[in-house]
């Protein structure tokens, strides 16, 4: 079993080789191929430096609300659909996102629509209105559910006032005041060559790449858009509570400052989050739900960001096993180290990548590794690099990356 695993993920590892070019565009747009030829379609995806971290806690939502209303007032959607494509664009902490993929044989049928949804992006009146009550009405649900309610307040918390604390979707205040002229500006600020990265990934021509260079060089060059970084860690240990007389279980969270993708212990930290957290093997399963019986749901999270990220342990539980939870956690997570052994090692480091390289081997997949590590500053040919770093973890490393656990936490409790 553990040999077929190892094939299998040199499989992966073989078919996901970056294979392509880079280049940057006169107007700063870093433009990135992978040719995929064995694959019959082809996905374009690009980055745009700055998501919610560009906002502020007045137009909180706005980009959230641009992506909806530009995907879906543009001509380019109405088309896509009958060759079997799509088209998606989302706002996250640090970019905003956009995917366009198509069978390759019906690429230039659609190439003039593309070109206007990126160089004239148009604002529907009807539409804005629409979603703006949608995403409103989503901001509400979310107030009602105690999981999404908890992260949204625990990430407040953890952050205070860098932008990582803001949620996407913003607050019924913020997103009621954004105007449909507020998503025409902000959509022009957005789309400026200086802040883009573009990766083409999947079966294409040269003079398709061409047309797709010549599409975003036609974009302002504009000015850079920084990541402003500083107070993004935790700076002294904090507890909050919130109440909700209506809730069923409490809603814990504990969290720890945590390196930002280009650090060096990221990856180490990734497969932590995996033994701590990850599943029905995790220590957190085995101790908190299987020997405590304390919690339906438990586990990690560890969000890759630019600026510092949190390490998360999260669970769902009676608020009378709170303390006991949260000395267990903290316990868990020093103590871990003692008995890790290789063999459980192996166990999650073929579970992490296996997810991992199956999860890449779209075209859309594979071009978002590359926009996302070449923003990260490795480099858009980073992602084999991570697989292999992956690989070469060892229990060392482990108790390297532990050592965050010795840093400031934020606990959050939603009761």
């Amino acid at each position: 079993m553990r040999k077929a695993a190892i094939l299998l993920i040199s499989f992966l590892i073989a078919v996901s080789a970056f294979a392509g070019g880079k280049s940057v565009l006169d107007n700063g747009v870093r433009f990135i191929e992978i040719n995929r030829d064995y694959t019959e379609t082809l996905s374009v995806v690009f980055f745009v430096r700055g998501g919610t971290v560009r906002e502020t806690p007045v137009n909180n939502g706005v980009g959230s609300l641009f992506s909806s209303v530009w995907v879906k007032s543009s001509d380019l959607l109405k088309e896509i659909e009958f060759y079997g494509g799509g088209v998606y664009s989302s706002v996250g902490t640090d970019f905003v996102e956009t995917t366009f993929s198509i069978p390759a044989e019906f690429f230039d049928k659609l190439i003039d629509d593309y070109e206007k949804f990126v160089t004239e992006p148009k604002i529907d009146k009807k539409i804005f209105e629409n979603d703006k009550t949608l995403q409103k009405e989503g901001i509400k649900a979310a107030e009602d559910n105690p999981d999404s309610r908890s992260f949204k307040g625990f990430m407040a918390a953890t952050y205070n006032k860098h932008p990582y604390g803001m949620n996407s979707e913003g607050t019924l205040e913020s997103v009621d005041k954004i105007t449909a002229e507020d998503l025409e500006r902000y959509g022009k600020e957005l789309l400026q060559g200086t802040n883009i990265t573009v990766a083409v990934a999947g079966k294409y021509t040269a003079g398709q790449i061409k047309r797709l260079k010549a599409v975003f060089g036609k974009l302002p060059a504009g000015k850079p858009f920084k990541i402003e970084c500083d107070n993004s860690s935790i700076q002294a240990d904090s507890r909050i509570e919130d109440n909700d007389e209506g809730l069923q279980q409490a809603k814990l969270f504990v969290g720890y400052t945590a390196p930002s993708a280009s650090e060096k212990d990221y990856a180490a930290v990734k497969l932590m989050s995996d033994i701590l957290g990850g599943g029905m093997s995790s220590r957190y399963f085995n101790v908190l739900r299987k020997d405590k019986g304390y919690a339906y749901s438990v586990g990690a999270a560890y969000p890759s960001r630019i600026c510092k990220s949190r390490f998360i342990a999260h669970i769902g539980l009676a608020v009378e096993n709170v303390p006991n939870a949260i000395d267990t956690i903290e316990r868990l997570n020093k103590e871990f180290i003692n008995d890790l052994t290789e063999e459980e090692m192996d166990a999650v480091r073929n579970y992490v990548l296996g997810r991992i390289l199956i999860d890449s081997q779209t075209n859309a997949k594979q071009a978002w590794y590359a926009c996302f590590f070449e923003n990260t500053g490795l480099g858009s040919e980073y992602f084999n690099n991570y697989i292999n770093i992956l690989k070469e973890i060892n229990i060392e490393d482990i108790k390297k990356a532990a050592r965050l656990f010795n840093g400031p936490k934020t606990v959050y409790l939603l009761k």
